[in-house]
């Protein structure tokens, strides 16, 4: 069965080739380990994706580098990536590197690093959240470059106010260059909206102030003149329902919060971590950039890049395994892909149970240490990236692990499948595999703990890279 969305119209993928006319296009499957242009894989977490001045030309890609981190861990780097078109990312190499004997040490915390474009010094500015190993700096960290891909120098940590600051964002209105610090206080009970000073080195005064919200990784959209404020609610390393606000300036008064993915999705099992605007030559496009945290082995934590629709006074992420994006024109398409259900599949009828209507085709494999999910590959031969379709109701931030076997031989690598914390929602998890017509594939559950796990689907994309390496 073969869906395509109504842009794509008549045009498919071939082999390991997008067509011409989407040859210069990004490439998105959300949750999929991405790599540099090298092979290595991008270490960028809790970062922004921002252009050189005050707009126009290359995209650069700031976040921590957690290489090696299993839990959360000492400082690294602050590592840059560059890109023409969001399909290749060239690594520049670390802009912010520990220094001995500072609070900027490798012994220190630093997340989510933010980068903004001050006019006033032609002077790039980053900002993070500076703590150290137990918490207690709960502070601010600035640093300077002159160019954008350069070494940033450390100008200080401090507590905006001299109050306690923990996740956080700085953001820029691209219309008036005023840039404002959004940040998690009081205990991280409250999250804070405070403008910077004119060299975005300081802060000069509060604006608004959300009192008993609990909430974190802040993001800003601003659109038609009106302020999108992102926001996640606060529950450790695990996915939640992010919402956003609405006003018509950063001082408010700001709406009540509405959640951006449907409830009990977990925003795709995703946390906010920037929004993008970008200004296409046919039209003006929204992205979001969330992180995919694995708690357990933070330097596996993948991203998501989803499409954001804006109707009225809402926005919405729209859910897709896979899409394109021409980040020239703002154009962007959901890609075709073939729909296995595990009714037409050739999984064992004694594994399959009902599903109901929240599932393709009504049934869905109830996956065990001795049950598995299989199917006969028909389509064309080449790279496909296999987004299975599943819920699994366990604990928080637990993940399961399916491997996938093509014609007898494992393929490399295993898709995480993260627990949807006690719901139904059908999420999605990527596996990459090369196929040749009439393959025989095979899904297994590699650490069933006895909880619930059904699959109801797997879908085929054809894929225009090779798969990570060790992925």
């Amino acid at each position: 069965m073969r869906f395509t969305s109504t842009a794509l119209g008549v045009f498919s993928l071939l082999g390991f080739s997008l067509p011409s006319v989407y040859a210069a296009n990004a490439t998105f499957f959300p949750l999929m380990n991405m790599t540099d242009s090298a092979g290595d894989l991008i270490q960028a977490h809790g970062g922004c994706i921002i252009q050189a001045g005050n707009g126009g030309g290359d995209w650069y890609w700031f976040g921590t580098d957690r290489t090696g981190q299993a839990a959360d861990a000492h400082f690294e780097a602050v590592n840059c990536y560059k890109s023409a078109d969001f399909s290749t990312w060239d690594f520049v190499g670390p802009v912010l590197t520990p220094i001995p004997n500072t609070n900027i040490s490798n012994s220190s915390v630093l997340q989510r690093p933010k980068v903004l474009y001050n006019d006033k010094n032609s002077e790039y500015v980053m900002w993070w959240h500076a703590d150290n190993a137990d918490y207690s700096e709960a502070a601010v960290g600035v640093a300077t470059s002159k160019t954008i891909d350069g070494k940033y120098e450390w100008k200080g940590n401090f507590q905006p106010f001299g109050n306690q600051s923990r996740d956080m964002t700085v953001w820029k209105d691209p219309d008036t260059q005023v840039a404002y610090l959004i940040y998690a206080t009081n205990n991280n009970a409250d999250l804070s909206i405070a403008r910077l000073t004119d060299d975005y080195l300081n802060v000069s005064k509060t604006l608004y102030t959300f009192h008993g919200v609990y909430e974190e990784a802040p993001g800003v959209f601003k659109i038609d003149g009106k302020f999108y404020l992102v926001e996640s609610p606060q529950n450790g390393w695990t996915p939640t329902n992010n919402a956003y606000y609405v006003a018509s300036s950063m001082s408010g008064p700001w709406s009540k919060s509405t959640l951006l993915a449907p409830d009990t999705a977990y925003t795709y099992l995703t946390q906010n971590t920037y929004d993008i605007v970008i200004n296409g030559t046919s039209q003006q496009f929204y992205l979001y950039l969330g992180d995919h945290w694995n708690g357990n082995q933070l330097a596996t934590s993948s991203y998501a890049f989803y499409p954001v629709i804006h109707k009225g006074n809402s926005l919405s992420i729209h859910y897709t395994g896979g899409w394109t994006l021409d980040a020239a024109t703002g154009v962007w398409t959901d890609l075709p892909y073939e729909l296995i259900t595990a009714k037409m599949s050739t999984t064992s009828r004694k594994t399959l149970v009902a599903c109901g209507d929240g599932c393709a085709g009504g049934k869905a494999a109830n996956m065990t240490s001795s049950t598995n999910f299989s199917f006969t590959w028909n389509g064309s031969a080449g790279a496909k990236v296999l987004q299975i379709v599943y819920t699994y109701p366990g604990p928080n931030n637990d993940f399961q692990q399916i491997g996938v076997t093509v014609d007898g031989k494992a393929a490399p690598g295993n898709a995480l499948m993260e627990s949807t914390l006690g719901t139904s929602f059908g999420q999605m998890a990527p596996f990459p595999v090369t196929l040749k017509k009439g393959s025989k594939v095979v899904l297994n559950l590699l650490d069933y703990d006895g909880t619930a796990f059904l699959v109801d689907a797997v879908r085929v994309y054809d894929s225009p890279t090779a798969a990570p390496p060790g992925y």
